[in-house]
């Protein structure tokens, strides 16, 4: 239909009438005229009552999200009014301004859907249920129901079917396990995760109000009540992973607040899974019993104009006489569990004597992610510039000198995880005649103009990435079709796991057998 409806003028509210009238009977189609209308009548500031809650609704429906300010003030005032169900109509308003915001929302009325599950956006806990009744919200324990009511129903589908959903590598599923069974399983699985085929339970024990089984699965647990409908303190999820029995993954249990946030932030992962197809575990020492010798050097960088720890691995028998493969490493602060297994595997000869240089992290605390600003191109140009002069000239020449590693091309690596990956892959392309190798495990930045890769004469590029990590899976998928397709030497492992410790440490042995075994053995 046509829209024939000139700019008001004057102070006419009977204008602003016939505008919601239409707005409330017309199509989707029309309705940005008389929405553009509304918002430039100069009336609308001045509404009252049902006549402000009629025009909050109708910009809340209509608007663009920049609008929602003004929806949310005229709800606001027509709850103050006393009109019935403005106030709920300025909480949804309101919530969804603080997340675009990228603020927690106050009253729970946004409800986001991840992996198939509807999941309420984080709260700011401001709210209590009084304040919530107030604007009309049911109770946030009840709203919490509702959407877990939702899900089981959802998850219920889903296990009744074949597969997946299209698109997915894992999804919430249920078949209302009772409580018996569920301590059954805990008895045969003391770690609290067992598979059917495709099939995983993930169950604890526990008092908390909420439950979260992070990182790879950070879908809210289900209290399972009793027999006779007591509450019990089982919790539980049921989840369907494409290729389950080839997992390996680290769990752990995360108690939850009454606004469905981690106490105290993301836990522990405490907890180990390993599917009965997944790769043989490699042998590894632990800190106390290292062949070889891991220690701290405090180093004082003129590029980065402060002291910086660095991590040093030596192998065993190793003297400054020598000249070994060396990897330069990002992230030395969590480097041990990386020198476990090597040190393990060039003790069993799966490996060659490799040295490993890893300078810590810069802090990714409150005060920002700094350690991005340092690792990533085209965030912070003189701070990554700085890093990058520390990174590439200062150490190279202090292990060189100190150390007894090689400083031919073919024996030297770059190695990094998530951002660290990033690094590696930038600091490889724009270094090619510094380092023959790069091991870059699950990045999150994917081929771009940042990091400007040339084929000819490049580094061979190890990838690594787990299907359950989404993005970073993506993005390292997307360095291996783009290696390949302008056939730059790389070697790309994809591994049934998260955005997890457990797949890197594994993996970084492998990488080095690829490179430095004589027989290519690994």
């Amino acid at each position: 239909m046509g829209a024939s409806l000139n700019r008001p003028r004057g102070g006419s509210v009977s204008v602003i009438g016939d505008l919601l009238s239409q707005l409330e009977t017309t199509d989707p189609e029309t309705a940005p005229f008389f929405v553009r209308q509304l918002l430039q009548h100069e009336e609308l500031p001045n509404l009252q009552g049902a006549e402000a809650l009629r025009a909050s609704r109708a910009i809340a429906v209509h608007a663009g999200a920049q609008q929602l300010p003004i929806a949310g003030e005229l709800a606001g005032r027509a709850h103050q009014a006393g009109v019935p169900g403005a106030g709920a109509l300025f909480a949804e308003c309101a919530d969804k301004v603080a997340l675009m915001s990228g603020r927690p929302q106050r009253f729970g009325t946004v409800v986001l859907e991840h992996q198939g599950d509807l999941v309420m956006a984080p709260l700011d806990g401001i709210a209590n249920d009084e304040t919530r009744n107030e604007f009309g919200l049911p109770p946030l324990m009840q709203m919490r129901r509702g959407i877990e009511e939702q899900n089981r129903s959802r998850a219920r589908e889903r296990g009744q079917s074949d597969g997946l959903p299209p698109g997915q590598k894992f999804c919430r599923i249920w078949f209302d396990p009772s409580a018996a069974d569920l301590r059954s399983g805990l008895a045969s699985h003391p770690e609290g995760a067992w598979a059917n085929g495709d099939d995983l339970t993930i169950v604890c024990e526990s008092e908390a109000v909420g439950i979260i089984p992070g990182p790879v699965f950070e879908l809210p647990m289900w209290n399972i009540g009793e027999e006779d409908g007591s509450p019990s303190n089982l919790w539980c999820s049921q989840i369907r992973v494409e290729r389950l029995p080839e997992a390996v993954f680290g769990y752990g249990f995360w108690p939850l607040d009454e606004n469905g946030l981690p106490i105290g932030g993301r836990g522990p992962v405490d907890h180990r899974y390993r599917g009965i197809s997944a790769p043989a575990e490699l042998p590894s020492h632990e800190d106390d019993a290292l062949v070889g010798s891991l220690k701290t050097h405090d180093f004082a960088s003129a590029a980065l104009r402060e002291n910086r720890r660095v991590k040093v691995y030596l192998p065993p028998g190793h003297t400054s006489d020598d000249s070994v493969p060396v990897i330069y490493s990002t992230d030395g602060n969590m480097i041990q569990p990386y020198i476990r297994r090597i040190d393990a595997a060039i003790t069993q000869k799966r490996i060659p004597p490799i040295v490993l240089v890893a300078p810590h992290a810069a802090p990714m605390d409150r005060t920002g992610n700094e350690r991005a600003l340092e690792y990533l191109p085209g965030f912070d140009d003189q701070r990554f510039d700085r890093h990058q002069r520390f990174f590439v000239d200062e150490l190279s020449a202090w292990a060189a000198t100190e150390f007894g590693v090689s400083n031919q091309r073919e024996f030297r690596a770059i190695f990094g995880c998530s951002d660290g990956a990033g690094h590696a892959l930038a600091t490889a392309s724009m270094h090619r005649q510094r380092f023959g190798h790069c091991i870059a495990y699950s990045t999150g930045m994917p081929p771009s103009e940042q990091t400007r890769w040339e084929p000819e004469g490049a580094p061979f590029v190890h990838l690594c990435a787990g299907t359950l990590e989404q993005g970073f899976h993506q993005a390292t998928e997307a360095w291996a079709a783009w290696l390949h397709f302008h056939q730059s030497p790389h070697h790309f492992t994809e591994r049934i796991c998260g955005h997890d410790l457990i797949q890197w440490i594994e993996e970084l042995p492998h990488a080095i057998a690829r490179a430095w075994n004589p027989d290519g053995s690994q």
